[in-house]
């Protein structure tokens, strides 16, 4: 399964509905073999919970459970290339994290004006959606990284379709109690009302761009930052093959 490692902060965002402010800056599209599993001192590849690359100390190689051989410049190679993966997790931990408050934070943002007459549905789609961000979220972490279990979840957890029929309970409940009124007011003359209530919906719109624009580039940014350690770990892993070549069958980036 291809999975996009740098949209792992959009996934989250776009899920929850916060947006990410440039949707036409780079991917890395990349396979993962493996989930990546941080056991102190040890880097583990698995698959299928059946462990196939155990690195012990950035140095030692274990390949289905058989330690190999290495000299010493391979050992040098392995050691770089341990010690990027160590980095990979919590920088991928640190955007999902930073997503989801973001996330989160923008919801109760919405709910708050939308459902300003029913605080108690606020909370519960908030709720909700913090259960989706939770439930993300248990596949990555600063110990462990399931790109294969993200990528379904995110697949077949139609998380789109979650957010939408929230917001759209939302929505539905904010016109039925302000559309009416402003109907009337509109029919009576009354336009100083009419223009107060659409100067509120304006401001809340400049109010959310203003506060979430910024924040969201810079987990756009981590995710750039992520894109290219992925990259690096990817050219890292290349020169270890070149030099072990029994190691191609088990690179972690394909």
């Amino acid at each position: 399964m291809n999975y996009k490692i740098k949209t792992l902060a959009i996934a989250v965002l776009m899920a929850t509905g916060a947006g990410v402010a440039n949707a036409n800056s780079q991917t890395c599209d990349v396979d993962m073999a493996y989930d990546v599993n941080l056991n102190g001192n040890e880097i583990v590849f698995t698959k299928n919970n059946q462990e196939s690359v155990v690195i012990k100390d950035s140095n030692l190689l274990s390949l289905d459970g058989k330690a190999q051989s290495l000299t010493a410049k391979q050992v040098q190679l392995l050691h770089e290339y341990a010690e990027q993966v160590r980095e990979l997790l919590p920088a991928a931990s640190d955007i999902a994290e930073d997503a989801s408050l973001l996330a989160l934070d923008a919801v109760r943002d919405v709910t708050s004006v939308l459902l300003e007459h029913n605080p108690a549905k606020a909370e519960e789609i908030v709720a909700r959606v913090d259960t989706i961000a939770a439930e993300l979220k248990q596949h990555i972490s600063e110990s462990h990284l399931r790109p294969e279990a993200i990528g379904e979840y995110l697949d077949g957890a139609e998380l789109e379709k979650e957010f939408e029929a929230l917001m759209e309970e939302s929505v539905t409940e904010f016109v039925e109690v302000n559309i009416p009124s402003m109907i009337a007011a509109a029919m009576s003359g009354n336009e100083e009302k009419v223009k107060a209530f659409e100067e509120r919906m304006e401001k809340f719109g400049q109010e959310m761009e203003t506060k979430y624009e910024a924040k969201a580039k810079l987990i756009e940014e981590k995710a750039d930052a992520l894109c290219d350690l992925v990259r690096q770990i990817e050219a890292k892993e290349d020169s270890f093959v070149n030099a072990f070549a029994d190691y191609e069958e088990y690179q972690l980036i394909q």
